[in-house]
């Protein structure tokens, strides 16, 4: 026999445990965050309020300097930008924001006749617009599109976290081969997800330098002659392998010499600039292959060229 003291008490309990599961089931959601940036008062209240009724939350900034502010001390997943305001304008808010972290979408509010900035705002990484007057709607859109973007960005920055991927390019000693060859790897190294301009350039400039040596000192610019590059990439890094079908050089002794100071930079100036700008650099025994690497976390070690055991 039941109670009815004991079924108010079963009741009560489980009601207990139902709101607390729901409560737990709501702090689990992730919280998704809009940044506001608009000198207009009531343009700003009326997107936070858009924003609130679409279940995110918002945050605002009255110009770009206070908008950095923002982005440095808050997670943001998205930004909403007017173009024309004082102290730091939407166009330089958007290069800033770009360098501080270029996976955050960002729309801005265009006029009808603002058709320059809004091309220049588009070059340089906004990925759509929200043209005045606009309606809950069209905020709606741009958000969605917005955060569906951030996914896909998030979720390829986390793929790629777990790849590894290799490319081998062989093309004969023709010198107009060579910057194909080259603007190829930057290329790649983009699709790749390594954007630091800085990263770009030096791999860009090793690349050539590689392979104007593999032709001229390797080949002797023999068009019969193969020159052999391989790209790996992961997540720690990416490294460059350049293989010519030459006689190789002394690399034990190029290394030796490079580590007592005593190398001859007009005869060795290639592998000298690569030397300083990457992280390693090693050589097989023959000294026909070279292969070079540059860490993409920040964890560049001190590695002297070396021979391949």
């Amino acid at each position: 026999v039941v109670r009815k003291e004991s079924v108010v008490k079963i009741a009560y309990h489980l009601l207990v445990v139902s709101l607390s599961n729901k409560t737990s089931r709501r702090n689990t959601v992730k919280e998704i965050t809009i940044l506001i940036i608009d000198d207009d008062d009531d343009i700003r209240s009326s997107l936070a309020e858009i924003v609130g009724q679409l279940n995110l939350t918002p945050f605002t900034a009255q110009d770009g300097l206070e908008a950095l502010n923002v982005l440095s001390s808050q997670k943001i997943d998205m930004i909403i930008t007017d173009l024309m305001m004082p102290h730091m304008d939407g166009l330089k808010f958007i290069v800033k924001s770009r360098e501080l972290n270029p996976s955050i979408p960002i729309a801005f509010i265009s006029g009808y006749n603002d058709a320059k900035n809004a091309t220049f705002a588009l070059t340089r990484g906004a990925f759509n617009f929200i043209t005045k007057p606009f309606t809950i709607k069209d905020v709606e859109n741009v958000i969605r599109k917005g955060l569906r973007l951030r996914e896909l960005s998030l979720g390829t920055n986390k793929l790629l976290q777990n790849v590894r991927n290799q490319t081998e390019i062989v093309i004969p000693s023709f010198p107009h081969l060579l910057p194909s060859v080259t603007f190829y790897i930057v290329k790649e190294c983009q699709w790749r997800g390594i954007d630091n301009d800085n990263i770009l350039n030096n791999i860009s400039v090793c690349t050539d330098e590689l392979l104007t040596n593999a032709l001229v000192h390797g080949n002797k610019t023999n068009p019969e002659k193969k020159i052999s590059t391989t790209l790996n990439f992961d997540a720690q890094k990416f490294s460059l392998t350049v293989k010519d079908e030459g006689e190789g050089f002394d690399a034990k002794k190029y290394a030796r010499q490079l580590q007592e100071n005593q190398i001859d930079i007009p005869t060795r100036r290639g592998l000298f600039i690569v030397e300083y700008l990457m992280d390693e650099i090693s050589f097989n025994k023959k000294g026909n292959e070279i292969t070079v690497a540059m860490y993409l976390l920040g964890i560049a070690t001190t590695a002297k060229p070396r021979l391949e055991n």
